[in-house]
């Protein structure tokens, strides 16, 4: 994967092999990005949830995840295809809302394939005025997007029982680390936490709490990962009420100790 040094936030390329090697939790769990994500299958077939909502993917799809929103994809070996990683930029009029795209006109699929090269060859070259070349190539995929939106080919139309879903989605991104549970969250969405689950269910064949766990344990596992922080003060960090609390929810989500788990990562 290239990534430009001097803006932590910027643009990305990165096939999906490479993505794969990363470790299985860390693209098929939920968590999120800071940066806006576009997906453009080629080859395979699989799964991707975004905002808690689970559908199926084929070849010559695209499918679009604003920053922050919840995300897990399903990468099977046969899979190919590439990351597109763009900074939360206004200025690139990029869609606010997520879509999930078939793209059956081949002159589109060679036009996005060939904008996802272009910044690949971009970021690797480094070149001077690199970030102008970025941005004009970002804004060609962004209006590529526009383009296939009003098409609307091959799209995916979401049901009108999901926007609780996604609503649900929205909140749990903003809240996971407080503790609360799906009750309040239920409570907030003005309904009964068995409603909730079901339709979460119905949605991303999973109930809200064990989606919400498992958003919860995709942190903990980065912030074990990634950051010096003692195991109290993670637990303390994702709303648990006690170190130990924590300890036995990790295991029982990992089957693996909070230190077993970081210990491994650390020797290597």
């Amino acid at each position: 994967m290239f990534e430009t040094s001097r803006r932590p936030l910027a643009h990305s390329v990165s096939s999906l092999g490479k993505l794969r090697m990363q470790g299985a939790w860390k693209i098929e769990l939920l968590h999120s990005s800071p940066r806006h994500r576009l997906y453009w299958i080629t080859r395979g077939q699989g799964r991707i949830s975004v905002n808690c909502i689970t559908r199926g993917y084929g070849p010559n799809t695209a499918v679009y995840v604003p920053a922050r929103a919840p995300m897990a994809l399903e990468l099977p070996s046969q899979t190919q295809g590439l990351e597109l990683c763009l900074p939360p930029d206004d200025s690139l009029g990029l869609p606010e809302e997520p879509f999930h795209l078939r793209i059956a006109n081949i002159e589109a699929q060679g036009s996005l394939t060939s904008h996802l090269e272009k910044i690949e060859r971009e970021l690797a070259a480094q070149a001077p005025a690199m970030e102008r070349a970025l941005a004009a190539y970002s804004l060609l995929v962004s209006v590529w997007m526009a383009r296939e939106l009003a098409r609307q080919e091959g799209a995916i139309l979401r049901e009108r029982s999901h926007r609780l879903v996604e609503l649900f989605a929205e909140r749990m991104e903003a809240q996971f680390r407080t503790g609360r549970g799906i009750a309040d969250y239920a409570g907030q969405l003005q309904v009964t936490p068995t409603h909730l689950s079901r339709v979460c269910r119905d949605a991303a064949g999973r109930p809200a709490h064990a989606l919400l766990t498992e958003r919860i344990m995709y942190e903990a596992r980065r912030l074990l990962l990634e950051t010096d922080m003692p195991a109290r003060e993670i637990a303390e960090h994702l709303g648990f009420s006690s170190a130990a609390y924590f300890t036995r929810a990790f295991a029982q989500a990992t089957g693996r100790t909070p230190s077993d788990f970081r210990t491994p990562a650390r020797r290597a």
